[in-house]
């Protein structure tokens, strides 16, 4: 259960069935002074990643395209559809450069490939953050327009 702490993180999802490597992004970031209050979940499926997508909420994912039980673009696709805000970080090998592009097509915002290189990684989840950052204040202005709205037509 998450506490009123928690729901004031924000999250960042890895999906990829290599443990390794999802150890190694969550060290990684960790230890980078942006990402001290982000809360990091792991899915190593598809179908892990969808159930985990409404449990968690995460804001951020790093989603491998290769996955045991389907493909990550699908994934992609599909919850791009339900939250169009989430920033997808696709991790690739170097054989599936195509389909990371493809990935891009579907609303990804940006691609890593293996052997990751966590400097870049760092660089790219800190753009993906200040791109969640600012979905955050553009929605709070609008909910705040929204609620001034309601007021002067409640006093009408």
């Amino acid at each position: 259960m998450k506490t009123n702490q928690d729901s004031r993180k924000i999250t960042m999802m890895t999906v990829d069935d290599e443990p390794e490597i999802v150890k190694s992004i969550e060290r990684y970031l960790r230890f980078q002074p942006q990402f001290t209050d982000v809360n990091f979940v792991r899915a190593q499926s598809v179908e892990e990643a969808l159930a985990r997508l409404e449990d968690e909420n995460p804001a951020i994912i790093f989603q491998d395209i290769n996955l045991p039980d389907g493909n990550g673009l699908q994934f992609i696709k599909q919850a791009k559809k339900k939250y169009p805000m989430i920033q997808f970080v696709v991790i690739t090998g170097a054989s599936d450069l195509d389909r990371a592009m493809e990935a891009l097509s579907f609303g990804a915002s940006d691609y890593v490939k293996k052997p990751l290189s966590m400097e870049l990684l760092g660089q790219i989840a800190t753009e993906a953050l200040g791109r969640c950052e600012r979905w955050g204040e553009l929605l709070w202005e609008e909910y705040l327009a929204e609620e001034g709205t309601e007021e002067v037509s409640k006093e009408r």
